[in-house]
């Protein structure tokens, strides 16, 4: 048995026993990541290679920051008065939260900054209100990708490149009306799944009395919640050493402590992303990606192939950037592949970009991972919504997504939606 099965069989030990045995996958990870290099010789350079230090400098960063926002109260003096306005009711909440993040993607910066910035607005909103944080998180991020497609944004660039450079038609509107169509689907099943009509009631009404002014430190963070927003979404500023930069400001400023910030990081999420990302490096080089992909290759016809492609792309996205990898990998095979198999190339560019883009839940991406990491920083999270679980619920989503694209595929909601 070669290395690309052991690490696909590796990966699914490490999480089997993260969720039986109360255990860190991430630690579990890195210890069978180097069980594994000594077994088939992989050096300690290669297996590092999958440290992720920008996932790392992201994640550190940015609950650095909100560890002293959270700290002075200003995000749940912030919800609060936002709930005043928009009302408590689940649905028009959740509505709003993926406009918002459909309006912010489209715009121009597309989804990798916006992934970042929703989580940080939904989870004190749905912890105001008594519905689950994940779901609001998961919802609003679904707002960003509905919309990455869009003309304006650097997404759409590339892909409307790697189209063109076929001969395809570079119009990417058709390719974000099926993945609006998705995105929204998915969210009413996220709703439904997490009984978002269902919100605690007793939470619900604390959030009906007076609320007061919002202080000097409070204002400031705020401001600084506004530079962090506007400096990723329209300047490319680091997460990570944004965070970093305001939280020291906002230290300087008596806004918080940096002793407190840093207790409130959770290393424990950040190590569990982290050390799951090595192991997936080591699948990565020894081949385990290609061995799924020659799998789908087999059983693709002009009927399966935007549904395998789709699949294919949102499986390689487990393991690497949509963007950077799924994208430049996948779409130019799509011409070819269309007129080999009588398909409609457009069609299969939209299943790709889509299969790139909605697993992109799963805890070991920056979206997920975020959103782990801002609901680990509440109190009594581990009481609440413990990591675990939540690391599973987030694995599902990203399953869950892929299933929902193969149903619209075959039944052909793609192929209207491209036509």
């Amino acid at each position: 048995m070669n290395l690309a099965v052991i690490s696909l069989l590796a990966l699914l030990v490490a999480i089997a026993l993260g969720y039986f045995k109360n255990m860190n996958v991430g630690i579990v990870s890195i210890a069978l990541s180097m069980i594994l290099g000594l077994l088939f010789n992989v050096s300690s350079k290669d297996l590092l290679k999958g440290f992720s230090t920008s996932l790392f400098f992201q994640m550190a960063g940015i609950t650095f920051l909100f560890g002293i926002v959270k700290a002075n109260g200003t995000l749940e003096l912030t919800a609060k008065k936002i709930i005043h306005l928009v009302g408590t009711n689940p649905v028009v909440i959740c509505i709003a939260t993926f406009f918002i993040g459909a309006v912010l993607s489209a715009v121009g910066p597309g989804a990798i900054p916006c992934l970042a910035i929703m989580p940080v607005i939904a989870i004190p909103i749905a912890l105001s209100v008594g519905i689950n944080p994940i779901m609001l998180s998961c919802i609003g991020d679904l707002g960003v990708q509905a919309t990455r497609m869009s003309p304006l944004t650097p997404e759409a660039a590339v892909v409307r490149d790697l189209m063109e450079q076929q001969g395809i038609d570079g119009n990417t509107v058709p390719l974000m009306i099926a993945l609006a169509i998705t995105c929204i689907i998915l969210s009413v099943i996220l709703f439904i799944y997490y009984k978002g009509y269902k919100p605690d009631t007793s939470v619900v009404s604390s959030v009906k009395e007076e609320l007061p002014k919002l202080n000097m430190h409070q204002i400031a963070s705020l401001i600084g919640l506004f530079v962090l927003a506007v400096g990723v979404l329209f300047f490319s500023f680091n997460v990570g050493f944004a965070g970093f930069t305001i939280g020291v400001v906002l230290v300087l400023l008596g806004a918080g402590k940096d002793k407190e910030a840093l207790k409130a990081v959770p290393w424990n999420v950040i190590f569990m992303v982290i050390g799951v990302g090595i192991l997936m490096n080591i699948i990565s080089i020894s081949g385990g990606i290609d061995l799924m992909v020659e799998g789908l290759e087999k059983v693709l016809s002009a009927k399966t192939a935007s549904c395998g492609m789709g699949i294919l792309a949102g499986v390689m996205s487990f393991f690497s950037s949509g963007l950077g990898v799924v994208f430049p990998t996948l779409i130019p095979t799509a011409g070819e592949l269309g007129t080999a198999l009588g398909a409609n190339p457009v069609e299969i560019c939209a299943a790709i970009v889509i299969g790139g883009t909605v697993t992109g839940y799963s805890p070991i991406s920056t979206a997920g991972a975020l959103m782990m990491a801002g609901v680990a920083q509440q109190e009594n999270a581990e009481e609440r919504f413990p990591s675990k679980k939540i690391f599973v619920e987030l694995f599902a989503v990203a399953f869950i997504a892929m299933a929902l694209l193969a149903v619209l595929a075959i039944i052909g909601v793609y192929a209207v939606a491209v036509g």
